[in-house]
């Protein structure tokens, strides 16, 4: 379980003015703007009130943030999970699957009974070549 951070007077205040920016810019602006809709006032309304709250007493706005946070986790939970799996099953799979299909084997896992060792005898690298790195 993660652990929300503690925040100090500043910090609560970069929250408040933060969080009332992003609410105006994408539910005041961007929203209506890619859909079509009239740009409505609430969204200002709220802006100006989490800013107002964020410069007069910025203390008071722990719970708000704590809230904030823990929604933020729990989606965090389920996102993360959902986009994790969404990349192996149409990336990794996929790939492993045509890889296998076509023979490869690009990290030689096949067992060799013969083999006293499987150990690869590595190179080393030309002296020239911390010069230039990149």
């Amino acid at each position: 379980m993660h652990t929300i951070p503690e925040l100090d007077r500043r910090g609560l205040r970069d929250f408040g003015l933060a969080f009332g920016a992003i609410i105006a810019v994408l539910f005041g602006l961007l929203l209506p703007w890619l859909f079509g809709y009239q740009f409505p006032w609430w969204p200002w309304i709220i802006a100006v009130l989490f800013g107002s709250w964020a410069l007069a007493a910025p203390m008071t706005l722990n719970p708000v943030y704590r809230l904030w946070m823990k929604f933020g986790l729990a989606i965090n939970a389920v996102v993360s999970r959902v986009v994790l799996a969404v990349v192996f099953y149409l990336v990794v799979l996929p790939t492993g699957m045509i890889l296998r299909l076509r023979g490869r084997d690009p990290m030689q896992r096949k067992l060799d009974k013969q083999a006293k060792s499987y150990r690869t005898v590595s190179r080393p690298a030309p002296r020239d070549q911390m010069q230039k790195p990149f």
